[in-house]
């Protein structure tokens, strides 16, 4: 046992709240599996396999490394504590410090002393943990991996799969050990195809979605949507995609295959893609949004701007989304039901050096192959779109974990490029199909000139135009259209007859926004429905015999991103 109570400071009460924390060198094996484990005899298992240790939490994998030290918790100093710092170190000398202003650690003349600040009260007390190795989160997927794999009954094995899903999405490089099983995948796609229940069918649509399983696709190629940021003009939006859906005779969730949503585009993402609306229910969902958030007075939001950086009251927003979305269900969660698309909805970091944008997936990426953005599946798909929405001055900024969240509009209004990426990503080997790009309306003034004579613009003028530079959607758009082959790229985005603010809800302005809508649906009529065929082009014949032989091969244990 490990006596804190000979190091110098320590004392009785330090000490004894971890007194017997580490009498024994060897970690308690998890007690929970054998309760649910009546078809499966854990010493069996455990007598095949010697060397192997699974472990219930972290704590159980590290309780031995347990150590305590104390921290003083130092007063607020910015970045001048530095320079007070410096300072102290070069004009006090040893014979200037009284004994009870000594730093603990600090040495005089070679000797240790304590502070007498010890006993105050701002004292902090922390537990170095040390954290667990790559071999022992290697160790610790494939026991899980074999127990999964040794599970009969029902209760067993939507464990055991929740068990795997939860150490993925705790350590998303585990998945790259979990599928070098080559069982894994196979046992989880049968699991799929004939489990009579359907709880072991969701969990293992979502294990197979964290492994980084991307499905065959059942079309040429893969077929891209990504919706921009606008706030209560994204029905706009919804109007062009009414019309798609009309033109193709599917429901939006129907004729995609990956959908990335920024801002409002990630509210109409997640209605359409996880919920399964049709446009018409989902327009009907998010104008009752809309006049129910932004129904505010001056007053309250002045006060809010003042107190919070918030014109709108957050915690109805949140209320709202909980209600319509739902409160528990996370974005690995939507891998459970048949047919979802993968879907992923952009933020802003805005805590780090330099802004850069966050995904919040409903799917891991195959192993080895990496996004340039950080993102993850962990969170709860409310909070996924209140951070992507959180447009400063608007809303408060959110903060999951570590990270603050602001809206993705800021730094990625028009998402195209990352929906693309992260396609493929998914599907390195399969042709892009067809990229459907929905704006949320321009004004036609963007594209006159002023005619005033002035050789200097305006302050006011200058910040407004690196505001809208910071959430332009046309440059996006033009390097995409330049880059993808001819028919495969579609982008619409209405003129709009007035410069509508975010957060309209005028009737009358309402209307005329509907108007503009729908003059352009009927000017780009033609357009539409090139976009509905490219979208229903099925697969080519030696794509299907390529395709089936994969499932195949899947099904065989043989997963490769190679074929």
């Amino acid at each position: 046992m490990l006596r804190l109570k000979n190091l110098p400071f320590f004392g009785k009460q330090n000490t004894a709240l971890f007194e017997g924390t580490t009498n024994n060198g060897t970690t308690k094996i998890a007690e929970t599996l054998s309760k649910v484990d009546k078809d499966v005899d854990n010493e069996v298992f455990e007598k095949q396999n010697p060397d192997s240790k699974i472990f219930d939490t972290k704590e159980d994998t590290i309780s031995k490394n347990e150590k305590i030290v104390e921290t003083i918790q130092p007063s607020y100093l910015g970045y001048l504590s530095g320079v007070f710092t410096n300072i102290w170190n070069q004009t006090v000398g040893p014979e200037d410090i009284k004994n009870d202003e000594l730093i603990p650690g600090s040495k005089i003349n070679g000797k240790s002393k304590l502070n007498s600040r010890d006993a105050s009260p701002t004292r902090v007390t922390k537990i170095l943990i040390k954290k667990a190795s790559r071999a022992e989160i290697s160790n610790r997927t494939k026991v899980l991996v074999d127990k999964l794999m040794l599970a009969q009954a029902t209760s067993s094995k939507i464990l055991r799969m929740q068990m795997l899903s939860q150490h993925i999405q705790e350590f998303p490089g585990s998945r790259m050990v979990a599928v070098s099983n080559q069982s894994l995948v196979a046992y989880l796609l049968n699991q799929v195809e004939s489990a009579a229940e359907a709880g072991v069918q969701e969990e293992a649509r979502m294990c197979l979605s964290l492994c980084g399983y991307s499905p065959v696709l059942d079309t040429r190629g893969i077929r891209i949507l990504s919706i921009d940021g606008g706030g209560t003009r994204g029905m706009m939006g919804l109007t062009i995609l009414a019309a798609i859906e009309k033109a193709a005779g599917k429901k939006i969730y129907e004729l995609f295959d990956h959908i990335t949503g920024v801002s409002t585009g990630a509210i109409l993402a997640v209605l359409l893609g996880i919920k399964k609306c049709s446009v018409e229910e989902c327009k009907t969902t998010y104008m009752d949004i809309s006049r129910r958030l932004f129904n505010q007075g001056k007053l309250s939001g002045v006060s809010g701007l003042l107190m919070s950086h918030s014109y709108y009251n957050t915690t109805l927003w949140v209320d709202i989304l909980k209600e319509k979305i739902g409160e528990n269900i996370t974005c690995s969660d939507t891998a459970k039901q048949p047919k979802t698309p993968r879907l992923c909805v952009a933020s802003c970091i805005v805590n780090s050096p330099q802004l850069q944008p966050y995904m919040f997936r409903n799917y891991e990426l195959p192993g080895g192959n990496s996004s340039h953005y950080r993102g993850g599946t962990q969170h709860k798909v409310w909070q996924a779109i209140q951070a992507s929405a959180a447009a400063p001055g608007y809303f408060e900024e959110v903060r999951l974990g570590t990270i603050l969240h602001q809206d993705g509009g800021v730094l990625a209004n028009n998402p195209t490029a990352i929906a693309i990426h992260e396609s493929k990503k998914l599907w390195p080997n399969d042709p892009v199909q067809c990229v459907v790009s929905i704006g949320n309306g321009r004004s036609v003034a963007e594209l006159e000139l002023t005619t005033e004579n002035r050789k200097l613009t305006k302050l006011q003028d200058k910040i407004s135009k690196i505001v809208d530079s910071a959430t332009d959607t046309e440059a996006t758009h033009q390097c995409v259209n330049d880059l993808l082959p001819d028919g495969t790229y579609f982008r619409f985005n209405p003129y709009m007859s007035f410069p509508y603010t975010l957060d309209e809800i005028q009737e009358e302005k309402l209307d005329q926004m509907q108007r503009d809508a729908n003059l352009y649906v009927r000017r780009n009529a033609r357009k539409l429905d090139e976009c509905a065929k490219t979208l229903l082009i099925p697969p080519s014949y030696t794509q299907t015999l390529k395709r089936q032989s994969i499932s195949k091969l899947h099904k065989m244990g043989i997963f490769k991103l190679d074929f």
